[in-house]
């Protein structure tokens, strides 16, 4: 039977999330058996002093089919490490039940998409062309409401129409904003901006339920005001719910030049930002920002190198939550710096001190962890970076000996 050997990681009392690349070849299994649905994976995990549960896996096929796929399970809290689990695999034609795909993705009408779980929204996703580039809202957190919102809550001149939710940007590339919408408010001003680009989605080119996650993949063109495309991007987004209605979202961005050169300005807006709830405020909401330095709110952490950073408060008279953003060790300039304001605004910015040009045969890619959660414990949101920074190795036996 094969196993899985699980080394170093964090032990943590709560659910992990765990990933192992995976031969599927070496198990005697074809691409086409996920993608149909024929074929399902069960992990055995003993917790300490517990008995035996088996947990769904669920296993990611490579993009374009080139490298190894990837299987993904929450481990229970208290197993230890290191640890032999036992992979099992059912299949359909030999009566096997393959674990049901409980996370799932939703096409709603005007352009939207919801990622839902057992009857509850996670996350919804607008891509339509009504706006000048895709975002997330609602981002719904375990309180039940979203921890984020649509625009700043106290201007209404139209300067922060951008502010929508959870979204990428970048401030100016090649001189073109992909981050405000309003160019008149730099009339006057030493600002190097000639247009107003838009961030447009070509397609999707994957949408996938799971038992473990859910998988949004798009490819998505940065125009120029003059409709030239000069980046091409593949955005991919996996929600992964946790217990207590808690979630991780994945964001895995590629970009690539479509002109000879792209540069992307020195500026702290962009690349990944959020606008959150009126609750969360620090200004006038209760809430609180805290990075992975300890620092506090927009006097310490503004234009602070860290490597994560959290914005949580009150979502109810008697519940906190909040939604923290974590960059990957192998993002350019990590840990990168942060861009927050006490009014609610949380931009992870790694072009904060440095330029950044890539040639056309070049790409440039972010991965980002968001993180929404119960409570405000810096301690569970350090042990989530811990986690998605350096994650256990796992290696596949598919030997008979379990």
């Amino acid at each position: 039977m094969p196993s899985l050997e699980v080394a170093g990681g964090v032990e943590r009392s709560e659910e992990s999330l765990m990933q192992a690349p995976v031969d599927l070849a070496a198990l005697g299994i074809e691409a086409s058996q996920i993608e149909q649905r024929q074929v399902g994976f069960w992990v055995e995990e003993r917790p300490a002093g517990g008995e035996a549960v088996n947990l769904p896996a669920q296993v990611e096929l490579p993009p374009d089919g080139a490298g190894r796929s990837v299987l993904t399970w929450l481990a229970p809290g208290t197993v230890a490490t290191p640890r032999r689990v036992e992979l099992k695999i059912t299949a359909r034609e030999e009566g096997g039940t393959p674990p049901f795909p409980a996370v799932q993705v939703l096409p709603d009408v005007n352009d939207r998409v919801w990622v839902r779980c057992r009857g509850r929204d996670l996350l919804g996703y607008y891509h339509g062309g009504s706006y000048r580039k895709p975002f997330f809202y609602p981002v719904n957190g375990p309180g039940g409401s979203s921890l984020t919102r649509l625009g700043h809550p106290r201007d209404f001149s139209g300067g922060h129409d951008h502010h929508r939710s959870l979204w990428v940007e970048h401030e100016i590339v090649n001189n073109v904003s992909f981050e405000t919408e309003h160019l008149h408010f730099f009339a006057g001003t030493d600002s190097r901006l000639v247009g107003i680009g838009r961030i447009a989605q070509r397609q999707f080119l994957r949408q996938e339920d799971g038992p473990v996650f859910a998988r949004l993949e798009m490819a998505l063109d940065w125009m120029s005001h003059e409709e030239r495309a000069l980046l091409s991007e593949r955005r991919c987004v996996r929600v992964y719910p946790l217990a207590g209605g808690e979630q991780l979202i994945d964001f895995d961005l590629t970009l690539e030049p479509q002109v000879e050169q792209v540069t992307f300005g020195q500026s702290t807006f962009g690349i990944l930002a959020a606008r959150v709830a009126h609750s969360l405020e620090v200004m006038r909401g209760g809430g609180r920002i805290l990075n992975a330095r300890g620092e506090l709110n927009e006097a310490e952490v503004h234009r602070r190198q860290a490597e994560w950073c959290d914005y949580s408060g009150p979502v109810s008279e008697s519940e906190t939550n909040g939604i923290a953003i974590l960059g990957h060790p192998e993002n350019l300039h990590f840990p990168n710096y942060w861009h927050v304001r006490d009014d609610g605004w949380m931009c992870a910015a790694p072009f904060a001190r440095h330029a950044k040009t890539i040639n056309r045969d070049e790409t440039l890619r972010f991965r980002f962890r968001v993180y929404v959660h119960d409570g405000d414990d810096p301690d569970r949101i350090a042990a989530r970076f811990e986690e998605f920074a350096r994650p256990p190795k796992i290696a596949l036996s598919t030997g008979s000996e379990g």
